[in-house]
């Protein structure tokens, strides 16, 4: 019975001493990170701002190809986060409560994204880059709203890529992407192509590819695109209409790449464009070309605008300034082509601006038509007056050649009550390479 008895209590005090070591060399408990507590009730489980809140790795440049997951209790592999971003966004809806949506915020990689709460981020198919520096509550995240074929959203800023962004896409597909109003207040839709690179057009026709939209007011008239067009920009007006369609609908293969950014514009914002401007400049200098203009190729028939397209580019008569230049742009060794209405077999990088009646295809500023003519060698003698815009260069029966030089790059100067505006307009006849101007406004004197 002593031996029983003795033999319980050693097992006893073995197993305590035991306890005793394991509790001393056993790390403490981990406390909850904060950030559950903030999407979890408190309760320390696994949220979804776990599985979809992510560092940025720059040299790798995009979220579908590595992405790493913040506080997860396993590293992410690329084929989870790739499926996880690639959930349709089809059921978004214009936001009846944006409470924290009207706040916007850089993300890790550079883009714009909107201030949300982290799970409604997640909710509404957007990716959280980071926490919004100016929010006025934890939890709240910077959302991106990335999106491909076949996607939808309703946010202020929404990016549309081909397939596999930013590798290049090389197969036929028609690529749709629907925009929709995040509230009423919405007038305008700002499409900036941060990188556009299809089939160029053949004799001015988009045969190839093409970049076309539509659900925007009926008199928002946009023209059909292909080429290569990064940072060109164009403006919607959709006060009138609810969602829009961007289509990209490629053919064949070729090497083809886009990142479209599209921000929703109130109606009453500064940023808002003037009425029937496709295009809008501000600030007292820049640049503006025709689409498709940095294309450069081989054969001459691949290059150049597309046919059939009027529009209008706007610029802001800023304050304190009356007047506007404009001169070809040069890089300071050479000018840039100006080839407007010219046959593409007739070198038309020797082409200038000429003021003439421009049957075909022409460039009108302040009221005054320019196409292209032949180059000529001798300096401006003769100052001549139209209005209230004033050319300076030769006179020819037929028509005016603008004989800028490097040291004279100025052809035109408009001083029309503003805003400036710069329309072009091409048929299906002789499509060119087109025009590259520098604009400077000038101070009221």
């Amino acid at each position: 019975m002593f031996l029983l008895f003795s033999l319980v209590y050693f097992t006893f005090v073995l197993q305590e001493i035991d306890g005793y070591f394991q509790t001393r060399d056993s790390p403490p408990p981990v406390p909850f990170h904060p950030l559950d507590s903030m999407f979890n009730g408190g309760k320390g489980g696994k949220t979804p701002l776990v599985a979809a809140t992510y560092y940025f790795n720059s040299e790798l440049g995009d979220l579908r190809h590595h992405r790493e997951a913040l506080y997860s209790d396993t590293p992410s592999s690329s084929s989870s986060s790739s499926s996880s971003l690639a959930s349709p966004l089809s059921n978004n809806e214009p936001d009846e409560n944006p409470i924290v949506n009207e706040d916007v915020c850089q993300a890790a990689d550079g883009r714009k994204g909107s201030c949300y709460d982290a799970q409604e981020c997640v909710n509404k198919g957007g990716v959280p880059m980071g926490r919004c520096a100016n929010a006025k509550r934890d939890g709240i995240v910077c959302c991106l709203f990335e999106l491909s074929c076949g996607q939808m959203a309703s946010e202020k800023f929404v990016y549309f890529r081909n397939p596999g962004f930013p590798q290049s896409y090389q197969s036929s597909k028609v690529c749709r992407a629907r925009i929709g109003k995040m509230d009423k207040n919405v007038c305008f839709y700002r499409v900036d192509m941060l990188t556009f690179d299809l089939a160029p057009p053949n004799r001015g026709n988009c045969s190839q590819d093409v970049f076309v939209v539509s659900g925007q007011n009926e008199n928002s008239i946009v023209p059909k695109i292909c080429g290569l067009n990064s940072g060109q920009h164009y403006y919607l007006n959709v006060d009138e209409s609810d969602t829009v369609s961007l289509h990209a609908l490629m053919l064949g293969t070729r090497r083809r790449k886009f990142d479209i950014l599209i921000t929703q514009i109130p109606c009453h914002s500064e940023n808002a464009a003037p009425s029937h401007c496709l295009q809008y400049y501000t600030g007292t200098h820049g640049s503006i070309k025709s689409f498709n203009y940095d294309s450069s190729t081989l054969n001459m028939a691949f290059e150049g605008y597309p046919n059939d397209i009027d529009y209008v580019a706007c610029i802001k008569k800023e304050s304190g300034f009356c007047s506007i230049s404009y001169e070809l742009y040069t890089d300071g060794e050479k000018i840039s082509p100006f080839a407007i209405g010219s046959n593409y077999d007739s070198g038309y990088s020797l082409w200038r601006p000429i003021i003439a009646e421009c049957p075909d295809d022409y460039l009108s500023i302040g009221g005054v038509r320019l196409c292209s003519g032949k180059l000529i060698t001798r300096t401006p003698t003769l100052t001549i007056s139209t209005n209230e815009t004033t050319v300076t260069d030769i006179w020819r029966p037929s028509s005016m050649v603008l004989n800028a030089t490097i040291d004279h790059p100025t052809i035109i100067t408009d001083n029309t009550s503003g805003p400036f505006t710069v329309r072009f307009v091409s048929n299906h006849i002789n499509n060119a390479r087109g025009f590259h101007l520098r604009y400077k406004q000038n101070p009221c004197k």
